[in-house]
């Protein structure tokens, strides 16, 4: 392909970002040498943290454009219509969320305007619902966005090295750096009680009630808080329950600098979030309490060797920001005792895994 500049429109935050990568990777191999720009939404919530602090550390993408989603400013539309047509873009990429078909089509008219000719992943079928399986488990969000760029290549979901974040080795030192002024130990678990949306926060008395009862019984163990700075009040009561080493981070570090921290944590806990997602890049297990906000499967860790902790309950799928009738049955129903088990599992395959390798 001759194409030389390249426009990809992805709205959303930290964890629409990491889920999108895989596709975002297919795009640069597909085009080596273009140069490709980010359309994408400034973040409208201080928890959502901004593209370029994920992937200025991955060559998948050489610049910004940004604006406030959801906008009816005739202003800054007429702004963003003028940016994008004296760049002159050959194609446009399109990575959205299903908004429904009119959407797609208006998204695609008004690119077309922009003087972009070539589309791409403006089919209905293939930027279409996600796909279910008899179970009725959904496909991963990052499956459907693989089959809106389908025509320029493959990824494939099973290998990190589609969904990774490529950190650098200061970008480890420096979070070795971190954990060793902390006076963390080598076995720590990291834990974030951060979500943007009120339907998919598990609570803060049980995780009170978790970090407690995970201390009884790791108690060589330390502890550390990952998130944003409006959540490190949260983080620090949660911490309380915690009497060996322990830290919070909680709008200290950037997206890579978080990652590069839980790449060294034996165990992240966490809702559906960025950092449950960035946990799941880097390689570190999961024990991730989900809502039924979403069907089951769409934004769960990629990658092998995590537990989901999801409640079938019939109102699932129901995509509410705030849960009023139902009080969040979904979630709520997910005891403490339930993660509890979960994280051991985890902590003890990892030493199963570690007493294997030295046979």
């Amino acid at each position: 392909m001759t194409t030389q500049r390249i426009l990809v429109h992805r709205l959303g935050s930290l964890g629409d970002m990491c889920v999108a990568l895989p596709a975002l990777r297919v795009v640069r191999q597909a085009f080596p040498q273009a140069e490709i720009a980010l359309l994408t939404n400034l973040p409208v919530n201080v928890k959502a943290a901004p593209a370029p602090a994920l992937l200025d550390g991955i060559a998948l993408v050489d610049d910004y454009i940004a604006y406030p989603v959801g906008t009816r400013s005739f202003l800054t539309l007429s702004r963003l219509f003028w940016q994008l047509r004296r760049q002159r873009f050959d194609a446009v990429v399109n990575l959205t969320a299903w908004r429904g078909a009119r959407a797609l089509r208006r998204d695609a008219r008004f690119f077309r305007i922009c003087g972009i000719r070539q589309h791409i992943g403006f089919d209905a079928k293939a930027a279409g619902e996600l796909r279910s399986d008899d179970r009725g488990h959904s496909e991963h969000e990052a499956a459907r966005l693989l089959r809106r760029v389908s025509a320029l290549g493959k990824a494939d979901l099973n290998k990190r090295c589609s969904y990774g974040l490529e950190l650098t080795q200061a970008e480890h030192r420096e979070a070795q750096a971190i954990l060793h002024h902390a006076g963390m130990p080598s076995a720590f678990v990291a834990f974030s009680i951060g979500t943007k949306l009120s339907v998919k926060d598990w609570e803060q008395t049980r995780w009170v009630q978790l970090l407690a009862a995970l201390a009884k019984q790791l108690p060589q163990y330390g502890c550390v808080a990952i998130g944003t700075r409006d959540e490190s009040l949260r983080a620090d009561e949660c911490l309380e329950a915690w009497p060996g080493p322990k830290a919070n981070f909680c709008g200290d570090l950037p997206p890579r600098g978080s990652a590069a921290v839980l790449s060294r944590a034996s165990v992240f806990i966490g809702h559906d979030s960025g950092p449950m997602h960035l946990a799941a890049a880097v390689g570190t297990p999961c024990v991730a309490i989900f809502s039924g906000r979403n069907p089951p499967g769409q934004w769960f860790p990629l990658g092998e060797g995590h537990e989901v902790l999801y409640r079938r309950v019939e109102c699932a799928g129901c995509g509410l920001d705030e849960c009023i009738v139902e009080q969040k049955r979904c979630i709520r129903g997910i005891s403490v005792a339930e993660a509890l088990a979960a994280i051991l599992r985890q902590t003890r395959r990892l030493l199963s895994d570690k007493s294997s390798e030295h046979l």
